[in-house]
């Protein structure tokens, strides 16, 4: 059996690193502004998700899943573009929603990230349904085409701008879903439902014919040594079926919140028409 890597091989890559380090520590800077300015702490309710989602990061892109989806195994390798793509950025964003964004921010940065803003004038358009949607089914679809995957896998700087667009454009679908800003408009809580299940399509698309093909399409992963005991085709089903059943819990509960929110939007709105009335009455 070939040397596998072991949990005590992580990646020292600067570039990761300090990206996360940067990342928290402006968090941190985030959560002492609010603070000052309202008077209470800000709970795990928002941090835990938040460094959970570069939690995710450095596991998907700094442990040993990086060097195993890379060399050895194509399950790991589809497990690890899933991590990016639709499980960190929905930590990250629940990790920000009000009042982290907007009191968190400077107002030289809040300038910059309104709507009439550089940035938010961007972002508005990134995040818009017909954008956003599109973007993240043809990023996922496009980086797992055979040959492009392969070229990828071979290429790490390559491999390092198909990260990044798997991170972005999922960050744009999850932020159109969760809506974090409450004065940012808000589709419908059942609109919002029918952009999470198109969503879920690219990921079919994907993940079914893996988990059926009785033949491999990706003749890279034929080449690897097997030192898990996995033979190829093997392989290959697995990274179908789980991709299949991590997409499938990751749509079961976000519909579920989805839902519970758009129904507590509902009362809420109906509470405040009943007080009008009653008070006009």
């Amino acid at each position: 059996m070939a040397n596998v890597p072991g949990w005590t091989s992580w990646s020292l890559s600067p570039l990761l690193w300090i990206g996360v380090v940067a990342a928290g520590t402006w968090y941190v800077m985030m959560l002492r502004r609010v603070r000052r300015l309202t008077g209470r702490r800000v709970g795990i309710g928002h941090w835990g998700f938040y460094f959970s989602g570069l939690g995710v990061i450095v596991l998907a892109l700094g442990s040993p899943v990086n060097t195993i989806a890379v060399h050895w195994l194509l399950s790991v390798h589809m497990l690890q573009h899933t991590l990016l793509s639709d499980i960190a950025p929905p930590l990250v964003i629940l990790g920000l929603r009000a009042p982290v964004l907007p009191l968190g921010m400077p107002r030289a940065a809040l300038k910059l990230v309104a709507h009439r803003g550089a940035l938010g004038r961007f972002w508005g358009f990134a995040t818009r349904p017909w954008v956003a949607i599109p973007l993240w089914c043809a990023t996922l679809i496009f980086w797992s085409i055979p040959a492009v995957f392969e070229f990828a896998t071979r290429h790490q700087l390559v491999h390092n701008v198909e990260h990044f667009t798997l991170f972005y454009t999922g960050y744009a679908l999850w932020w159109l879903i969760i809506t974090p800003l409450p004065s940012e408009r808000r589709a419908p809580g059942f609109a919002r439902l029918g952009y999470l299940g198109v969503s879920r399509l690219a990921s079919a698309f994907i993940c079914l014919p893996l988990a059926f093909m009785t033949k491999t399409i990706y003749p890279l992963y034929v080449s690897y040594p097997r030192g898990f005991g996995i033979s190829a085709a093997t392989d290959q089903h697995i990274a179908g079926g789980a991709m299949c059943l991590v997409e499938f819990v990751v749509f079961g509960v976000a519909a579920a919140l989805v839902f519970i929110d758009a129904l507590n939007r509902e009362e809420k709105a109906q509470a405040l028409t009943e007080l009008r009335l009653t008070a006009q009455s």
